[in-house]
């Protein structure tokens, strides 16, 4: 088994993608935050992934399991998720039919933000301890 495509290394470089493609997306929805007829922007991946891990915990009976208590899960299956963006053109808050709410924008931002540092510092746990066991050897 490869050290760098295994379940939790490409969950994690999918998660980081997807957090950091809403980030853009956030961003840009900001700047435009007083252009008429701009519709806000967002991304989809949170739930491409889930489905990835339930339709693979189905499927992956040929998965060799660690430990009795693991899920198989098949990391090809999680490759395949790709954060989607799409706009949200069905809603209009103002009159120049903008439907961009800085407060919300901004609220986003900071769950995203948070989201995006938790999932840097599982990353980099990782390869500290792949660091520390090749070290060790």
């Amino acid at each position: 088994m490869n050290l760098f495509s295994g379940v939790v290394p490409v969950a994690l470089k999918h998660s980081l993608n997807g957090t950091l493609l809403r980030h853009k997306a956030i961003a840009h929805n900001i700047a435009n935050v007083n252009t008429p007829k701009f519709k806000r922007v967002d991304v989809e991946f949170k739930s491409q992934l889930k489905a990835a891990i339930r339709q693979s915990s189905k499927t992956s009976v040929h998965t060799p399991k660690t430990h009795l208590g693991h899920i198989p899960i098949d990391p090809s299956k999680l490759a395949r998720v790709t954060p989607r963006t799409y706009q949200q053109g069905d809603t209009s808050l103002r009159i120049d039919q903008n439907n961009v709410d800085i407060d919300v924008e901004m609220g986003t931002l900071a769950v995203n933000t948070m989201e995006y540092n938790v999932l840097v510092r599982l990353i980099t746990d990782y390869y500290q301890k792949l660091a520390m066991v090749i070290r060790t050897r």
